[in-house]
């Protein structure tokens, strides 16, 4: 009596390196359990789905992570701590060139200030670069007019951005009250603010 010999499974794996989003590899058809093992700024114990099956033919899989950094932006007249603040407006996290939004717009509170939650983040020698740009201010300030950058190397960080105080031209005449029309020359007005 001879013994048959049964063929062993062997068991496939596959590294899928990931570049700007996305990334490809050539599998078996089969089921595959799913693990992230490198994403720096994201917390990889957060991906989904952990499960993938493979195809005889072409196949897509979408993935997440979430990531647990928190950025806070502060719009302020000097673009600095301690600038006066805006008092309400709005900024969204976009591509490098603000045509594409990423997320939700998120809202500027009164005090010039806005909370991006769940982040990526790197390190102080290797920071995440994240994109954003402002879409509207107070009545009194204008917006920042271009895309900003925020290297986010900590996992709690605080950006300052510049909104100038709005400044429109305004022209004045000071006539001499008793002659109608009479030009003063050579004065001063000073006008404070209330």
């Amino acid at each position: 009596m001879t013994k048959g010999h049964q063929k062993e499974k062997i068991m496939e794996n596959y590294e899928v390196t990931i570049l700007d989003g996305q990334g490809s590899k050539a599998m078996k058809p089969g089921s595959y359990s799913v693990s992230a093992t490198y994403a720096p700024g994201y917390d990889m114990s957060t991906l989904a789905p952990t499960q993938y099956t493979s195809s005889a033919t072409q196949g897509t899989g979408a993935f997440t992570l979430s990531a647990n950094g928190t950025l806070t932006i502060t719009f302020n007249e000097t673009g600095a701590q301690g600038g006066t603040p805006i008092t309400s407006g709005s900024v969204v996290m976009t591509d490098s060139t603000g045509d594409t939004q990423y997320g939700p717009v998120i809202q500027v509170d009164s005090n010039g200030t806005a909370t991006f939650n769940n982040v990526p983040y790197g390190s102080s020698e290797s920071a995440y670069t994240l994109y954003f740009k402002q879409l509207t201010s107070d009545e009194n300030h204008g917006v920042y007019p271009n895309v900003f950058t925020v290297g986010m190397g900590d996992q709690t960080q605080q950006e300052y951005v510049i909104n100038e105080p709005i400044s429109v031209l305004q022209n004045f005449t000071l006539t001499d009250s008793n002659y109608t029309g009479l030009p003063v020359y050579n004065a001063i007005l000073e006008f404070e603010e209330e």
